[in-house]
């Protein structure tokens, strides 16, 4: 990742390391570390799995400069005062989802394509034939050849989206075979490095390859993709204070901003054995260089979303999402398994697992041996759930519209009008689709949909007295909701939030605090009445909807 001095402009789909090193009003987030740990062992194999669009294809690029003998481009940077040697290596570089997924001929030839060009470059003539024949036949002509494969995965996961299982079956046995060529020649390559979204355990590239080292869990490497709150400061210091400047009536100073940023665009987690966590780089990119001081869901707009992993994610049990309670023995995450992806009736682990590897769910905590999960960010919590609450409503892409409603209402203060949004969520639900939450339903309903709210949603939080069902943080205003459901009156949940001091909690932010009991009728399907106070001034009022 890397921005313009002069413009001021974050450059986000640059994955060419030459290119960013060429231009002198360029700055890059140096991650030439890690490159250096892989390079410096001969005969190095390495695997590593991230999600979409953070910064993979620009690590292969950054490898294949290396191994080209490029020292030039370096200079400066954390590799240059190593003693690393720049000796160039003849370098394969193959990009899997640049290859056409409409069919397996398309499929076929623009694996060729690439075979040829990686010949081309390093003045081998080859045959046409069979892709793992033609790479058998290449890396025979090459001494100590390097090989980068960048998204593995992606042309299987793009088959297996669009129900193509049967085009899938056949990729994954060309792949195969392709990857038995590779181990074929272990001995005389120099350096392997491959990448995915990822680790399709049906591949022989994981189940035959013996020296494959895995690094996408090891601590060494949590940090070798996405930015840490050290390389943010250092590297953005001057956009946070642009931002700053315009948003001067908005944050209380600089660390008020990048708390609210932390939140929206932090939260990675790659390593159980490591706490630290990392930033979106694509998504603090495109940040910085939007004009607006809004955040906004750049990570959606730029490709990072996996609509195959939120399809899928209806098997999950939609209490365990709304609750928090996603566990996960990591023995899921090197067992994933490419014949799993099709079937409806797909295990929970594996969808957890999926999740997990497409950025949906990271590493929260880890306990007795199993991984915590959740949503990183509200960025990325935001997506997701508004992709799944449109499978659950009778009218697709209404719920984002009235969670967009209540946002903007409960921005301004205007809590009537957040809970009329709420009501006309509740009115599209399907509630046939969603029969087995029975009772549970109107609460999970109400946790999905202010969970699609890009703000900061805090559900079950423990508190002094006891667990306070929501809290809704936005720019100006705070909300403190409790739900009753069939019997307890608005009022009774205003006293217990009052009881039990939840409102207390927020008086820190230096916002207005709401403070909001809700009552739903089942048989009316939408809250009857809410009764509100502001925090402090002790004005209470009811409302009856009619």
């Amino acid at each position: 990742m890397c921005y313009t001095d002069d413009m001021r402009e974050i450059v986000t789909a640059w994955t060419d390391f030459e290119r960013l090193m060429g231009d002198k009003n360029l700055v890059y987030v140096d991650k030439t570390e890690y490159a250096y740990r892989m390079a410096r062992v001969n005969g190095g194999f390495f695997f590593i799995s991230r999600p979409r669009r953070f910064g993979k294809s620009l690590m292969c690029s950054t490898l294949d400069a290396l191994f080209s003998g490029k020292k030039e481009l370096f200079d400066g940077l954390w590799i240059s005062n190593t003693g690393y040697d720049f000796k160039a290596y003849p370098v394969l570089r193959f990009d899997f989802s640049a290859m056409s997924t409409s069919n397996y001929e398309g499929f076929l030839n623009g694996f060729r394509m690439q075979l040829y060009a990686d010949a081309k470059r390093n003045d081998v003539s080859i045959h046409e034939a069979e892709p793992p024949e033609m790479m058998r036949e290449l890396l025979s002509s090459l001494e100590n050849p390097v090989v980068i494969i960048d998204e593995f995965d992606s042309a299987i996961i793009d088959a297996v989206s669009r129900g193509k299982t049967e085009f899938a079956e056949d990729m994954r046995v060309c792949f195969n075979s392709f990857y038995k060529v590779i181990k074929s020649h272990t001995g005389k390559i120099r350096f392997l490095f491959i990448t995915g979204c990822t680790k399709l355990s049906g591949l022989s590239i994981f189940s035959a390859m013996n020296n494959l080292k895995d690094l996408s869990l090891m601590p060494e490497y949590a940090t070798a993709f996405g930015y840490t709150e050290e390389e943010l400061i250092n590297n953005f210091s001057e956009h946070i204070d642009e931002k700053l400047r315009l948003a001067e009536d908005r944050y209380s100073g600089r660390e008020d901003f990048l708390s609210a940023l932390r939140d929206y665009y932090d939260g990675y987690r790659f390593s159980p054995k490591s706490e630290t966590k990392v930033y979106n780089p694509v998504s603090i990119g495109n940040y910085f260089s939007d004009s607006d001081i809004d955040f906004s869901n750049y990570w959606m707009q730029t490709g990072g979303a996996n609509t195959l992993a939120v399809m899928l994610a209806r098997a999950l049990d939609l209490r365990d999402i709304a609750g928090r309670n996603l566990r996960l023995d990591p023995s899921a995450l090197y067992a994933f398994d490419i014949t799993g992806l099709a079937p409806e009736d797909m295990p929970e682990h594996a969808v957890m697992a999926l999740l997990y590897y497409a950025g949906y769910l990271t590493i929260m905590d880890v306990r007795g041996g199993n991984l915590i999960l959740d949503f990183p960010d509200t960025e990325v919590r935001a997506t997701f759930l508004s992709f799944l609450a449109g499978t659950y409503t009778l009218r697709r892409g209404s719920a984002k519209v009235e969670a967009n409603d209540a946002l903007y209402a409960a921005e301004n203060g205007d809590h009537r009008s957040m809970v009329q949004a709420i009501n006309k969520f509740y009115r599209i639900l399907n509630y046939a689709d969603l029969a087995k939450y029975k009772e549970q339903l109107v609460r999970l309903a109400l946790k999905l949909f202010f969970g699609m709210m890009e703000v900061q949603v805090i559900s079950e939080a423990p508190a002094r007295l006891g667990r306070l069902d929501l809290a809704v943080l936005t720019r100006k205003h705070d909300y403190v909701i409790e739900l009753k459901v069939d019997g307890a009156s608005s009022d009774d949940a205003l006293v217990q939030i009052e009881g039990k001091g939840y409102g207390w909690l927020f008086t820190d932010n230096g916002k207005p605090v709401h403070l909001m009991g809700l009552d739903f009728r089942t048989g009316r399907q939408q809250v009857v009445s809410y009764t509100h106070q502001l925090y402090g001034n002790g004005v209470t009022e009811t409302y009856n909807i009619s």
